[in-house]
């Protein structure tokens, strides 16, 4: 059985948001037409959102850091020594602002068919990027259990941000035993230079990610 997972198309990420993707809202209407496609008869479709706090420890500010400095992570759980280098962003998405909510059309779409939102990103102390868990793989979110609960082996990701939130949750999904594919149509990323497409591609196939 086939699920559809449309990530994060909000409104901070899209023109005029605080951490906008470049032509983000060139995909609203496509992935729309894409769930109502009569041909893909999807089993689920899941909608994910980042649901921050307004003190997150993604975000710059949280640190008196200027936006898109780097950040050494250190695991937030006792007993696990691990640091994760990354990057910190713009205040966005934070729960219950316009700029977390979902495009209004697809606002539109999930209340039209009833399809689960899955939040990421509450917890302070961890980043998230995957729609499943958090980058320590420690905190777990609803989706897997819920696509489990439903019969879904095979799963498609679309959405935004490409090399972000769309990679690592297909990543996620395809480690936890999914037939995974990103449908690149139907997702934007901040980078696209070639040498940044070819690692990401790479990157994919190497954690058994189809790309079509």
């Amino acid at each position: 059985m086939r699920a559809l997972i449309v990530v994060d198309v909000q409104n901070d990420f899209l023109p005029g948001g605080s951490l906008a993707v470049p032509h983000g809202d060139e995909i609203v209407k496509p992935v729309i037409d894409l769930i109502e496609d009569p041909t893909e008869k999807w089993d689920q479709v899941v909608m994910t959102r980042d649901w921050h706090p307004h003190n997150h420890i993604s975000f710059a500010k949280s640190h008196n850091l200027a936006d898109f400095s780097p950040i050494t992570y250190v695991s937030p759980v006792e007993g696990d020594d691990r640091k994760i280098e990354g990057t910190l962003f713009p205040v966005h998405c934070v729960e219950g602002t316009r700029g977390s909510q979902l495009a209004p059309e697809m606002l539109e779409e999930q209340k039209k068919i009833g399809c689960l939102i899955v939040s990421k990103g509450y917890l302070q102390d961890r980043e998230y990027f995957s729609a499943f868990n958090d980058i320590w793989d420690h905190h777990k979110t609803e989706l897997n259990n819920y696509l489990h609960c439903h019969g879904i082996d095979e799963v498609y990701v679309v959405g935004l941000a490409f090399e972000y939130c769309v990679k690592s949750t297909a990543i996620s999904a395809s480690k936890l035993g999914y037939k995974t594919t990103i449908l690149q149509k139907y997702s934007k990323g901040f980078l696209s230079d070639e040498k940044s497409m070819q690692e990401l591609k790479q990157e994919l196939a190497e954690n058994n990610v189809q790309l079509a």
